[in-house]
């Protein structure tokens, strides 16, 4: 009988190589063979694999955070922790999201967490909030920098609550904040906005023009107005070729009693009014933050609202890099017509 045929020995077969870790603790110590640490080549050839090895590591490291570390925006204090603007910047634009509604609003993401409804026919404020998230980044990074827990806010002239929402996030719950919009269609999108993000308990609305005195009613111009069946419509009037409405002015000092620690002024066609309405506020909040919407094209008594404003405070403006720098009325009035700027004997941060 034929013999069994004899065995076939296996190839021979490399082991599995060690991790990055032991190999390069190996070397490292000197533990491995001999003849692996007696040419310099090898040592090369050891490094260049792992540095190979670590690229591929960080690579997958970043597609983790790209699906589940980066949508995970929990506040703006953790938003500017970064120090990165544009980290920042398009940490919130991977959150956009919008969707169109059927009463002529869009649902939109500010900031990486709020909910905002805005208004699908506006080309001013709303596409940047539905592109990118956010308005006027700058302007907004000094805010944050600038509002502490438990402090009170006013803001004139909210629009949709962008600046109502960001200064609700950093008062807290122990702080409140005061929102003013007198256009009727503004408003309904403003307490739909304080109220999808709960914000109810921190921001009190109000359907109200700041002006130097109380008006039982006033008539202002409209850039807004919502669909023209929409249940608002009735509300706006054509008047020499503008749209206006009315509603009721109050100072803003006779709006609560108490101080106020910041007031944002957003109405730069009638910011001379609202200005002329401070008094008794500026005297009860001696360490007050102003920061006003100035447009030089836009308001009719600029030259001498900002001439009583420079007699009471030093002017300053938020340029591009978010922090507040002089200024002069000639200046705002020749050089620099738009801006926002910081009214306070309080140094901002």
């Amino acid at each position: 009988m034929p013999k069994d045929n004899p065995p076939v020995l296996p190839e021979s077969v490399e082991p599995p190589r060690a991790g990055i870790v032991p190999r390069f603790l190996s070397w490292l110590f000197a533990t491995a063979p001999r003849q692996s640490r007696g040419a310099i080549h090898g040592t090369h050839e050891e490094l260049f694999r792992m540095r190979g090895e670590l690229t591929v590591l960080r690579a997958a490291v970043e597609a983790i955070r790209a699906e589940v570390g980066r949508r995970d925006i929990a506040t703006l204090e953790e938003l500017l922790r970064t120090g990165n603007r544009r980290e920042v910047e398009a940490l919130i634009r991977d959150r956009t999201q919008t969707v169109s509604l059927p009463d002529g609003s869009v649902l939109c993401r500010a900031l990486g967490r709020f909910k905002m409804f805005t208004d699908a026919a506006d080309s001013g404020i709303a596409p940047h909030l539905l592109l990118d998230g956010y308005w006027q980044y700058w302007v907004t990074e000094f805010v944050c920098r600038n509002v502490a827990r438990g402090e009170t806010a006013y803001d004139v002239g909210a629009i949709y609550g962008y600046w109502s929402l960001v200064l609700a996030d950093l008062v807290g719950s122990e702080g409140r904040v005061v929102a003013l919009e007198a256009n009727p269609w503004l408003y309904g999108l403003l307490r739909r906005n304080v109220l999808v993000n709960g914000l109810g308990g921190v921001i009190s609305t109000h359907r109200l023009a700041a002006a130097e005195a109380e008006h039982a009613s006033v008539s202002l111009p409209a850039l807004l107005t919502g669909p023209s069946n929409g249940p608002f419509a009735g509300a706006f009037t054509a008047e020499g070729g503008r749209t206006l409405f009315n509603a009721p002015a109050k100072a803003l000092e006779d709006i609560e009693p108490g101080s106020v620690n910041l007031l944002r002024i957003g109405v730069t066609t009638q910011a001379d009014r609202v200005v002329a309405g401070l008094g008794g506020l500026l005297d009860r909040s001696p360490g007050l933050r102003v920061m006003l919407d100035f447009d030089a094209n836009r308001c009719a008594g600029a030259h001498a609202m900002l001439e009583a404003l420079s007699a009471r405070f030093p002017l300053r403006f938020i340029d591009g890099d978010s922090l507040a720098k002089p200024c002069t009325v000639q200046d705002l009035l020749e050089r620099r017509r738009v801006t926002t700027l910081y009214l306070s004997r309080v140094e901002p941060r």
